[in-house]
């Protein structure tokens, strides 16, 4: 288990020092990434730090022309869905529907930063900056969506991927399709987006179906090899210990066949 760390740096760039970054939304030939970004947003223009990937790399959304919300998972995962549950976080803001979010899980490089499971780092440290993140994306997409309605954007709510103004409604890929998302929001911008109260989540902490990336790493070959060859294993059970201690005792379960 590695230390906790000191240097929000350490952690790829999260902690504190993402409270000073804004956030940018740009277009790309796929529709518009959402990123924090890796400077002062006072010399950059959106759409040209988009495209030069002039923003931070472990934490960015992007909404594609078909409306599908797919999220950069930077964090290890080790059979536990992190990345289904740092999605659900990002969703949760933007109000976009379930069905339409996709996992990208990156690969090793060195920018990602720091990729480790344990202390639940991933959720509590990441929960802020993603629940920012999915927020100013709601906002630009209400401002969008109305703008494309003819209507005031305080007459608009979102929810499952669309914008609504009365009876008449537009979809995020409508507005990905038709409209200009481009945006920047300094830090202190960022800072004052509204998140929702605990009682207005949809999403966080409601039973799901993970997302199963193909690209997701997994122990599914590691766990073959052991399957094909468990001579040397034993199949246990934990017992109600007597003490404060735990005990180990044969288990009924029958072994595993190869």
């Amino acid at each position: 288990m590695n230390k906790f760390v000191n240097d929000p740096q350490e952690a790829g760039g999260q902690g504190v020092a993402i409270s000073r970054r804004g956030f940018l939304i740009g277009a790309t030939s796929a529709g518009f990434t959402l990123a924090f970004s890796c400077s002062g947003l006072g010399l950059l223009d959106p759409a040209e730090a988009i495209a030069s990937q002039n923003f931070e790399p472990t934490l960015w959304y992007r909404i594609d022309h078909d409306g599908l919300v797919t999220v950069n998972i930077a964090k290890a995962e080790m059979g536990q869905h992190v990345g289904t549950a740092l999605a659900r976080i990002v969703a949760d803001e933007l109000e976009a529907d379930w069905q339409s979010v996709r996992l990208n899980y990156v690969d090793t490089h060195p920018k990602w930063g720091l990729m480790v499971t344990g202390g639940s780092w991933s959720v509590w440290q990441s929960f802020e900056p993603l629940s920012q993140a999915g927020a100013a994306g709601r906002i630009a997409l209400i401002e969008e969506g109305a703008r494309l309605l003819g209507v005031a954007p305080a007459a608009c709510t979102a929810r499952n991927s669309r914008v609504q103004a009365g009876k008449r409604s537009i979809s995020y890929a409508e507005i990905v399709q038709r409209g200009d998302l481009t945006r920047s929001l300094t830090a202190d911008e960022l800072k004052r987006v509204p998140l929702k109260k605990p009682t207005e989540r949809r999403l966080i902490g409601k039973e799901t179906l993970a997302i199963v990336s193909p690209r997701r790493p997994t122990a599914a070959p590691a766990m073959a090899s052991m399957r094909a060859s468990r001579a040397w294993s034993m199949p246990a059970r934990c017992c109600r210990p007597h003490a404060t201690a735990p005990r180990w005792c044969p288990s009924t379960i029958p072994p595993l066949k190869a």
